[in-house]
């Protein structure tokens, strides 16, 4: 990884992205003062702790970003092979971050609600329409559960494959490599 800052995170320290949610141990113990969210994610990924990567990307990223984030990473677990109500709720997912408009918002929560938190196209439509809930960082919350599940779709022995490979997606994001 290099040491540039990520474009998109700005200069958003690596503490006050935990302060936005209860991280686990693995990732409170890593912390340092003056640790940067570059520096984080590095010593997540060294550590092999995907799951907390995505979790503490997810906060650190604003919400159009990590919708981003999470539509490329339905695109890679599902490809075509979506059914019609995950398509519609990634195509309003898309809309949004296109443009992040409440109309496109409110637009989306319809097809992310009638499909639930069965596919990663479910929550990434909810991220797109505010979150699961009224909280300020739901939308991170279900951008990190859109990314969790679409790697479930890799086979068991390519998780952690997987997880790193989305990891690394959702830094070039960050970076402003994927807009």
């Amino acid at each position: 990884m290099s040491n540039e800052p990520l474009s998109k995170v700005g200069t958003v320290a690596a503490a006050d992205v935990c302060r936005r949610y209860a991280p686990p141990m693995a990732t409170l113990r890593l912390l340092r003062r003056g640790m940067s969210v570059r520096e984080m994610l590095e010593a997540l990924a060294a550590k092999q702790e995907y799951t907390d990567a995505i979790d503490f990307l997810a906060r650190a990223l604003p919400a159009r970003e990590g919708v981003w984030w999470g539509a490329l990473c339905l695109q890679h677990a599902c490809g075509d092979a979506l059914t019609p109500h995950e398509r519609a709720a990634g195509i309003a997912a898309i809309r949004w971050v296109i443009q992040p408009t409440p109309e496109n918002s409110a637009a989306a929560r319809g097809p992310g609600e009638a499909i639930g938190l069965t596919s990663p196209a479910g929550p990434l439509a909810l991220a797109a329409a505010g979150g699961l809930d009224a909280t300020p960082h739901a939308p991170a919350e279900t951008v990190a559960m859109a990314v969790k599940l679409a790697s479930l779709k890799a086979p068991g022995e390519k998780m952690t494959l997987t997880l790193r490979r989305y990891l690394e997606l959702g830094i070039g994001v960050a970076e402003g490599r994927f807009a």
